[in-house]
């Protein structure tokens, strides 16, 4: 028996002991019998999740291609000065025209007028769906709650119903190298976050997930994950993440989904966090006295 199972059960013993004997010898007029109760709660735990497998070789090629196909379209449209279009940056300060960060925020806009063909990210999107039924299983979470329009059109209700309908901005592609890195950032108004990662180089920038309880030691080291062709990585939304740079000039490329909810909703849910509870009955002098009677005879 482990020493820590073994300290346990006889400092539980040890408690009851003291509080019976207690009771033994107050005057007590309670003569019925009640339950301790108690609870651990899980504050703050994180799940993720990484899902590997789920599309062949031949596959995320297909996918890169028709990313990169929509990169070198939004590069054509941005060296036009006449078709260019002058997008806010999504940081403050100033930054050199040709700051590659700068330049993924750009295509980030660009997907919005001029999404990468339907069937590469449906096809996405029906696994990133798939596997967030998965991570909400095996984290043992409640179901996702997010809006939707009503079948009668005109007005949005709330639905826990899975496979949620892809939505504008839900899946988008990105391309990364030469130093291109993606600075911590949440993604508000969903509730699960992930990646799929199509064409990694062996520089690759890691996704870095930082601890949710705050920057000051202990929490301030963060959890990476390497980036590999056919992974998924999926996370709730509201977690702090960023990406390191790829400093070499093949492209890291991936598409990113977003699982609509209220992420306040689904953070602050009661079992997001875990919990277990117990109770062991407790008794009274008369009853205890009884008890032991019955145990002599």
């Amino acid at each position: 028996m482990p020493s820590s199972h073994y300290n346990y059960h006889h400092g539980h013993t040890f408690l009851i002991k003291v509080i019976l004997w207690s009771l033994f010898c107050t005057n007590s007029s309670v003569f019925a019998a009640w339950n301790a109760t108690g609870v651990v709660r899980n504050l703050w735990a994180t799940p993720v999740m990484e899902y590997s497998g789920l599309f062949n070789d031949d596959q995320l090629k297909a996918f890169a291609a028709d990313v990169k196909s929509s990169w070198s379209d939004f590069l054509l449209e941005r060296s036009n000065p006449q078709t260019r279009r002058k997008t806010k940056s999504l940081a403050f300060g100033a930054s050199t025209v040709n700051d590659k960060d700068r330049i993924n925020e750009e295509f980030f806009n660009y997907q919005s007028r001029n999404p990468i063909k339907y069937h590469t990210l449906e096809t996405v999107w029906r696994a990133f769906l798939f596997a967030c039924q998965k991570f909400i299983k095996e984290a043992e979470l409640p179901p996702i709650e997010y809006q939707r329009e009503t079948k009668e059109g005109g007005s949005l209700e709330w639905t826990i119903e899975p496979n949620p309908k892809r939505g504008p901005g839900y899946c988008w592609g990105s391309v990364q190298f030469g130093g291109t890195h993606h600075d911590i950032h949440t993604h508000p108004g969903a509730a699960l976050a992930g990646t799929l990662y199509l064409e990694v180089p062996p520089d690759g920038g890691a996704l870095s997930l930082n601890d949710p309880r705050g920057l000051l030691p202990p929490f301030s080291l963060a959890y990476r994950i390497l980036p590999e062709a056919g992974k998924f990585s999926i996370f709730p939304a509201t977690l702090p993440h960023s990406v390191h740079a790829t400093p070499g000039e093949r492209p890291r490329v991936s598409i990113s989904c977003n699982h609509p909810g209220d992420w306040k909703k689904f953070t602050t849910a009661k079992v997001v966090f875990g919990e277990s509870t117990w109770s062991h009955e407790m008794l009274s002098r008369e009853e205890m006295i009884e008890k032991q009677q019955q145990q002599q005879k």
